[in-house]
């Protein structure tokens, strides 16, 4: 009778390396083998991503799955799609991928965590718009702009970790820098300076448009002072010259 999955043995035996012969680092190939198929990476990507504590970069997770960073960013890319209609999003902030809450559902996660939305006056709004699109800039070209003392407001944003000193100017009296933080574009849902809107592409939106805007940026939270008019809320339209491009994100602040 012939065994209907005949087993090699001897020589003829493949050889199976032992598991304290795979390399030492975690990963998908010491769970399963050198290998995994595509969509078993999926799967592993979207656990990597939810368990993670912070969030986690390209590279960090195709170190983990020791996969190709281009597979790893196109599927990575799937997946949010996949999550857009859904109450959970998986996106790319500040260069890093992170699963949260629909903003559609803020007000709802807002009482559950009983969280305060952030509110800044519009000095403070008009402020960091300045910063943001001017970076890196000094208290006083800060001043310059708005036409008032801005220390108050850049004093609040420092503290909420919207702003940081990164450096001084080399001057007289060499002026402290300021620039945005990554909160900033966390906060904000950017995934670098980059993603600031334009002048010229706010001040071409109709007035319908210009509302859903404002509507829709408020579901992150920062909102102005009762008594003043809503701006945008987030990011502001930018001080600058028309059309300027913004500025890179600075690198971190020198002691």
């Amino acid at each position: 009778m012939i065994d209907p999955d005949p087993k090699p043995d001897g020589d003829d035996a493949p050889d199976e390396p032992a598991e304290d012969e795979l390399p030492g680092a975690p990963g998908v190939a010491r769970a399963i083998g050198r290998s995994v198929s595509e969509q078993h990476l999926r799967t592993v990507l979207e656990s990597l991503v939810f368990v993670s504590d912070h969030p986690i970069t390209v590279a960090e997770l195709a170190k983990i799955t020791r996969a190709e960073a281009r597979d790893v960013r196109r599927l990575l890319n799937e997946l949010k799609a996949e999550y857009v209609p859904r109450g959970i999003h998986l996106d790319e902030v500040a260069g890093a991928w992170l699963f949260r809450s629909s903003p559609g559902n803020a007000p709802f996660v807002r009482e559950l965590l009983q969280a305060k939305p952030v509110r800044l006056s519009r000095a403070q709004v008009e402020t960091l718009a300045i910063v943001a699109y001017r970076q890196p800039i000094t208290r006083p070209e800060v001043d310059e702009v708005r036409g008032v003392d801005t220390g108050s407001a850049l004093k609040i944003l420092l503290e909420r970790d919207l702003v940081r000193t990164i450096g001084r100017r080399e001057e007289p009296g060499r002026p402290l820098l300021y620039g945005t933080t990554r909160f900033f574009l966390e906060f904000f849902g950017l995934r670098s300076l980059r993603d600031l809107p334009m002048l010229r592409e706010y001040t071409e939106l109709s007035e319908e448009s210009q509302a859903s805007l404002t509507a829709k940026l408020s579901e992150v939270g920062l909102q102005a002072d009762a008594a003043s008019p809503p701006p945008p809320e987030a990011p502001p339209p930018p001080p600058s010259e028309e059309g300027a491009p913004p500025p890179a994100l600075p690198d971190e602040p020198t002691q």
